[in-house]
C-alpha cells in the first residue's frame, strides 16, 4: 500500500512529529553534505589549496589537500601520521603547510549559530566514527614506528618524546590562534584560554626536557634558562600570529584597491558617461546629435578603459584625433582602422593634415552619412586610404584655386615628397589615397 505522500493525502497525523533540534540537526548534516571538503572539484577548475575548517581534526591541512587533490581525507591523515612515525617527520611537514596554506573557513547557514546559542540546535559532538578514525591512525604510527624499529636496529624512529610534547604544546596554541573553534559563550572561551595555556606549558616542558636531555640541567644557568624559554615561546606562539596578520595585511591592500578602482570607474562615470546620457535626453529629437554624442562618449570611454593617451606623438593618435574633430564639428560618422605606428615628425604631420582635409571635404560635401578611413604604417611607408560613398565629383573640373583639394592634400603631400591621388565620378563616391615614405 502506499504512503500517504505517494498519495498526495499529505503526511500521517499519526506519526511523531521532529523536534526542532533534530530538524535543524539535519539540515546541518546535509549542507555539511553540500560543501563537504573533499567534494571533487568540477571539471576545468583549478582549486586552489587551502586548510579547511569544517571537519578538521587539528589544523584542517589534511583536509584541505584532500579537497585539493580529491584524495580521501583518511588517506592523507594516515600519511602524515606515518611521516610522523619516523623522527616527527610528519609532524615538522604538517607545521609548515599550517603556516603556508591560507585557511578557508565555510560559514555555517544563517540561523545555526543562534539556534545553537538558544538551545534549539544541539552542538555537534565527536562521532564513533571519527573516535574509531583516530585510535586506527593512532595504532598505525605505533604500528609504523615499532616495525621500522625492528627491521632497522639501529634508527631511532620511534618520535623523540620531549619533542613530541613541544609538537603537541605548538599544536594547541596554533589551533587557538586559527580560530578554528567558534567561541561563542563564556564556558567556550575560557576553554580556549585554557588550552592555550596548556600549550605554553607543554611548549616550555619541552624545551626543559630536550635540553636536559641533550645538555644536562646544570650546563645553563637561571638566566640563560629564562632566555631560551622566553625565545622559544615566543617563536613558537608569535608564527601563527605573524602568519595570520600578514594574510589579514594583504586582503586588507586587496580590498582597498578595489574599493579605489570602483571609486575610480563612478567618479569618471559620473563625470562622462552620465553627463553623455543627460546631453541625449535633452537633445532626444535630433539623431544627428545623438549620434554624435554617442561616438565621442565611446571614444573617451574606450580610451579610458585601455589607457590609450591622447598626446598626439604618433601618427595613429593623431589620425583618431583629426578623425573625432571631424565628426564632432560635422556630425558625420568616421570609422578609423589603423593598422601599425610611427613617430610624429614634420613628414608625418603632413600626412596627418592632408588625411584630416580629406576626411573634412568628404564631410561636407560628399552627402555621405559616413567616412571610412583605412590607415596601414609599415617599416618603409604609410599609407591612408579616405573613402566615401557620396554624390562624387569630375576630378578634371577641380580648378586651381581649390586650395581644399589643391594646397591641402595634392600639393601639401607633394612638399614632403609624399604622394597624393583622388580617385571620384559622379554618383560613386570618392576615395583618397596618400603615400609617405618612411625615413
Amino acid at each position: 500500500m502506499p504512503d500517504s505522500d505517494a498519495t498526495g493525502t499529505g503526511p500521517d497525523p499519526s506519526a511523531p512529529r521532529p523536534s526542532l533540534a533534530e530538524i535543524a540537526a539535519q539540515l546541518d548534516a546535509e549542507a555539511g553534505a553540500a560543501t563537504s571538503p573533499v567534494a571533487p572539484a568540477e571539471p576545468g577548475r583549478q582549486r586552489k589549496a587551502t586548510r579547511v575548517a569544517s571537519g578538521a581534526w587539528l589544523g584542517g591541512v589534511c583536509t584541505g589537500l584532500a579537497a585539493h587533490l580529491g584524495w580521501p581525507v583518511l588517506l592523507i591523515r594516515a600519511i602524515v601520521v606515518a611521516l610522523a612515525a619516523l623522527e616527527l617527520v610528519g609532524a615538522v611537514v604538517y607545521a609548515v603547510l599550517w603556516l603556508a596554506m591560507p585557511i578557508d573557513r565555510n560559514p555555517p547557514a544563517p540561523g545555526i549559530d543562534a539556534a545553537t546559542r538558544t538551545g534549539m540546535r544541539s552542538e555537534s559532538q565527536l562521532r564513533s566514527t571519527d573516535i574509531g578514525e583516530r585510535f586506527a591512525l593512532l595504532l598505525l604510527g605505533v604500528g609504523v614506528a615499532l616495525l621500522v624499529q625492528f627491521l632497522v636496529p639501529n634508527l631511532q624512529v620511534v618520535p623523540f618524546w620531549p619533542m613530541a610534547v613541544f609538537a603537541v604544546g605548538v599544536a594547541l596554541v596554533w589551533r587557538q590562534a586559527d580560530g578554528l573553534v567558534a567561541r561563542i559563550g563564556r564556558r567556550r572561551r575560557m576553554r580556549g584560554a585554557l588550552q592555550a595555556l596548556l600549550g605554553i606549558a607543554l611548549i616550555a616542558g619541552g624545551i626543559v626536557l630536550t635540553v636536559a636531555r641533550g645538555f644536562g640541567v646544570q650546563e645553563l644557568t637561571a638566566a640563560q634558562w629564562v632566555g631560551v624559554l622566553l625565545f622559544v615561546v615566543l617563536l613558537a606562539v608569535a608564527a601563527p600570529w605573524a602568519f595570520r596578520t600578514r594574510t589579514a595585511l594583504t586582503a586588507a591592500r586587496e580590498q582597498e584597491l578595489l574599493a579605489n578602482a570602483r571609486a575610480d570607474v563612478a567618479s569618471h562615470l559620473h563625470d562622462s558617461v552620465l553627463q553623455t546620457l543627460a546631453l541625449i535626453q535633452r537633445q532626444a529629437d535630433d539623431p544627428k546629435a545623438v549620434a554624435a554624442l554617442a561616438r565621442k562618449q565611446e571614444r573617451e570611454l574606450r580610451q579610458w578603459l585601455y589607457g590609450e593617451s591622447r598626446k598626439a606623438d604618433t601618427l595613429k593618435v593623431a589620425l583618431e584625433t583629426a578623425a573625432a574633430e571631424v565628426e564632432d564639428d560635422r556630425g558625420v560618422t568616421v570609422d578609423l582602422v589603423v593598422v601599425g605606428d610611427h613617430d610624429m615628425d614634420v613628414r608625418m604631420d603632413a600626412l596627418v593634415r592632408a588625411s584630416r582635409e580629406a576626411m573634412l571635404n568628404a564631410a561636407k560635401h560628399s552627402g555621405a552619412d559616413r567616412i571610412d578611413v583605412y590607415a596601414e604604417i609599415g617599416e618603409d611607408v604609410a599609407e591612408v586610404y579616405v573613402r566615401d560613398r557620396g554624390q562624387g565629383f569630375e576630378v578634371g573640373s577641380v580648378s586651381d584655386d581649390r586650395m581644399g583639394v589643391r594646397g591641402s592634400i595634392v600639393d601639401r603631400m607633394a612638399r614632403h615628397d609624399g604622394t597624393a591621388r583622388i580617385r571620384s565620378a559622379p554618383g560613386e563616391g570618392t576615395e583618397v589615397w596618400l603615400r609617405m615614405e618612411l625615413e
